[in-house]
């Protein structure tokens, strides 16, 4: 098998929120950058419309990658240019400030959390990602839906900010926004990196870091297949400066497990499961037309974010309760559905692990809600479909295995609020992961410290949401890119004075 040879100032491993921001970072101050992606370059433009066929081509695994435990749980994962950036609605929150003044508290990141530094950091991200707040036009029926659920029943309801000013509400953030509205890193920060020097190789997987004295110097791996994904080229790539890894929350753990690093590596892993109701109303709602994500409601005391979530037909019918003439009329009716999620912030901790089998492309995660945890799912559940009725939907489907697929009125929810929930009842879908490489201000209760570097390794950091102490309980792409343009800041500027003092 050929070998790859290549070298520069700062290798950067993944090309998602965190990673597309490092190299926009070091490579706006002038440095040599070489970005490395396991998945393809996928030009908007040739990503299919058929959201199976364009999934197939951007989600780790074709998004059947599950946790291990009690209840398998779908983890949803972009592998391609972009990362999870290329495949989510665009959805932007700063990092809450309660959860800030967790981290400062009781993890120690006051300096990577310093207000200043990073409410700078969030306005020039925000300047530069053109975002803005949906407007009404954008809404459509689903989200106008659950505005109206929200004036009735009192609920703090609010539009959502997106990095998509320019959205014309087409519903298509899952295949690839076709006009390129959405700033996602594969036609925001990646190619702004280019411009300013930056090198992109894709299909091509990073195994392990190359450890020399206690330093980061290079990463080895291979390139893939486009196809195939079968190997067709050994991989190696050294760094005269740093290695960033940005692999994401799975894939970054299995990456330094492999390099040899042990510890809390892997561990705390955490994620944001979902779940989802479906309401029939009489008029037409017509999820294709509007922001595939542009309406939510925060519930923070309550630990959950319900939010509404335009699914395309193929994803929508399965959805749909009945079998054989009956789930056929259901599909005759395709237009007058509304779907309405939410994401639970769950107290549960798990772990992720390298392997040669099970989901994840070679990672093995360990997850399962706590009783907590499933109250509160429960809760929202029931909340989705009182929100559903009181919108005017003519009836509900709730989807928990044991109980009525269909419910026709608000007097019916009294059964799940009553019902105690197991995780094996309920479609449950993991979409943001967090925490295996923990940052922290004491060494033994972390993996990298303030600035993301790697504890006991020079030359090494980590930049992207497994550096997470905790899970947020809203979207996180914001959040990972203000943090990695802080410590990306800080290290383009050490390495500036070193340059100067050589």
């Amino acid at each position: 098998m050929r070998v790859v040879d290549d070298v520069a100032d700062f290798v950067i491993v993944g090309t998602g929120a965190g990673g597309a921001t490092a190299a926009r970072v070091l490579a706006g101050a002038g440095r040599d950058v070489l970005m490395l992606e396991e998945g393809p370059l996928l030009r908007t433009a040739d990503r299919p419309a058929e959201v199976l066929d364009a999934m197939a081509l951007a989600f780790r695994d074709f998004a059947t990658a599950t946790t291990r435990g009690s209840y398998p749980m779908p983890m949803l994962q972009g592998r391609c240019v972009g990362g999870a950036t290329a495949i989510n609605s665009g959805i932007i929150w700063r990092l809450p400030e309660d959860v800030r003044a967790q981290w400062i508290a009781e993890h120690g990141l006051g300096r990577l959390v310093e207000r200043r530094a990073l409410d700078d950091a969030f306005e020039q991200i925000e300047r530069e990602l053109e975002v803005t707040e949906t407007s009404e036009a954008l809404y459509g029926g689903n989200a106008e839906r659950m505005a109206e659920a929200c004036r009735v029943m009192g609920l703090p309801g609010k539009a959502m900010s997106r990095n998509a000013a320019r959205c014309k509400g087409s519903a298509r953030c899952l295949q690839g926004c076709p006009g390129e509205a959405r700033q996602s890193m594969d036609v925001s920060y990646i190619p702004r990196s280019q411009r300013d020097g930056a090198r992109l190789l894709t299909l091509a997987r990073i195994d392990r870091v190359i450890m020399e004295w206690g330093r980061a110097v290079g990463v080895e791996g291979v390139l893939v297949d486009a196809e195939t994904r079968r190997p067709v080229a050994q991989l190696r790539v050294m760094a005269r400066e740093a290695v960033i890894v940005s692999a994401s929350a799975v894939q970054t753990p299995v990456i330094l497990r492999r390099s040899g690093l042990r510890g809390l590596v892997g561990e705390r892993f955490q994620a944001h499961p979902g779940c989802a109701v479906v309401g029939r109303f009489d008029e037409p709602v017509t999820m294709s037309r509007g922001a595939t994500q542009g309406y939510e409601v925060p519930l923070r005391d309550r630990r959950l974010k319900l939010e509404t979530l335009a699914l395309p037909p193929e994803l929508l019918a399965p959805r749909l309760p009945g079998a054989g003439a009956v789930w056929q009329q259901r599909l005759t009716e395709m237009d007058h559905y509304a779907q309405w999620s939410f994401i639970c912030r769950t107290e549960a901790h798990g772990r992720v692990r390298p392997s040669l089998f099970g989901g994840g492309s070679g990672a093995a995660v360990h997850f399962s809600p706590t009783a907590s945890d499933m109250e509160r799912v429960r809760y929202g559940i029931g909340l989705l479909c009182r929100m559903m009725f009181a919108a005017g939907a003519r009836e509900v489907f709730p989807g928990i295995g044991g109980l009525p697929s269909v419910i026709g009125g608000v007097d019916e929810i009294d059964a799940i609020e009553r019902s105690p929930l197991r995780p094996q009842q309920l479609n449950m879908v993991a979409s943001h992961l967090f925490g295996t490489a923990c940052a922290g201000g004491d060494p033994r209760a972390s993996v990298v410290d303030a600035d993301l570097a790697v504890r006991d390794v020079q030359g090494l950091y980590v930049m992207d949401a497994s550096v997470f102490p905790t899970n947020l309980g809203v979207n996180p792409q914001h959040s990972i890119m203000a943090l990695t343009w802080v410590a990306a800041s800080r290290l383009a500027n050490r390495a500036l004075r070193r340059a100067a003092a050589a």
